[in-house]
């Protein structure tokens, strides 16, 4: 019996010495990692490759902890140690960030993640500095003095329907898809009132034919549905909201551009005019 409990003590001993060393390194452990959470995001993702951005990443938490920051192929990270990004170097695309905690033994190597996206340049459609290429309706003319960009914007003076098209000399690569992509420009229209403000009273199209419907993306134009003001609207069209005329567009080989309006009846001369026009992946 005394030889029993002997070794009942023994083990016992053994085993609280055991449960006691595990119960000690594990709040060691925890007490080393949880200085060690470091919380970063790339503010204001996602960024655009043509402007030619560099970026800091900003901390939620633990800015101050050594690391290294690292990512797949395609993005440019200037500095390891900080995370700053070179967002006109980096290759188009969706990137995870990854910050480690090298040669920081009291983190055990505890990576966080940030994520940054990058989106491809715009395409330039015309940024109507010239009248080259363009076929108008009214007595048009360049304006020097009331553009949105560069040194000019196109204008012209209508009685009656309004049309501008645009025919390329050399087809235009989207280097975006039909859910990404978006045509923006800014459209000048010096009355409003002289449109129907709740009626269709015309569309814009982009086609890769060279001609209207065929292979063609087209938006009707209901006034009231864009907000049109008197002077500058800025104009923002997702493809995936146009509708489709003979067959599909070719978004490697765009050639086309047209806007046409009717304006309601005994309507007054209308100014309209256009600028900056570019092609952008969907930010």
């Amino acid at each position: 019996m005394n030889n029993l409990l002997k070794h009942i003590k023994k083990y016992t001993v053994k085993s609280l010495f055991i449960i006691s060393f595990l119960t000690i390194n594990s709040c060691a452990e925890e007490e080393a990692i949880a200085p060690c959470v470091s919380q970063f995001y790339y503010e204001g993702t996602p960024f655009r490759q043509g402007d030619n951005l560099v970026i800091t990443p900003k901390f939620e938490s633990g800015e101050e902890i050594a690391g290294e920051f690292t990512s797949t192929e395609g993005l440019v990270i200037l500095d390891k140690q900080t995370g700053q990004v070179d967002v006109g170097a980096s290759v188009p695309g969706v990137y995870t960030v990854r910050k480690a905690m090298i040669g920081n033994p009291g983190c055990g190597n505890r990576i966080t993640l940030g994520v940054i996206a990058i989106l491809p340049p715009p395409a330039v459609f015309n940024l109507a500095e010239s009248m080259s290429g363009w076929g108008l309706s009214g007595a048009s003319f360049l304006d020097n003095t009331d553009k949105k960009e560069g040194e000019s914007s196109i204008k012209t003076k209508v009685d009656g329907l309004v049309i501008m098209q645009h025919n390329l000399a050399t087809p235009l690569n989207a280097k975006v898809g039909i859910a990404q992509g978006e045509l923006h420009f800014w459209l000048y229209i010096s009355d409003p009132d002289q449109l129907e403000p709740n009626a269709s009273i015309g569309q814009i199209e982009l086609t890769s034919s060279g001609e209207p419907d065929k292979e063609e993306l087209t938006w009707v134009i209901i006034p009231s549905n864009f907000n049109l003001k008197a002077g500058w609207n800025q104009m923002k069209l997702k493809f995936k909201d146009a509708g489709v005329t003979g067959g599909n567009i070719d978004l490697n080989a765009i050639k086309f551009f047209r806007l046409y309006m009717f304006p309601k009846e005994g309507a007054q001369t209308l100014t309209v005019g256009i600028d900056d026009m570019k092609i952008l992946a969907e930010s």
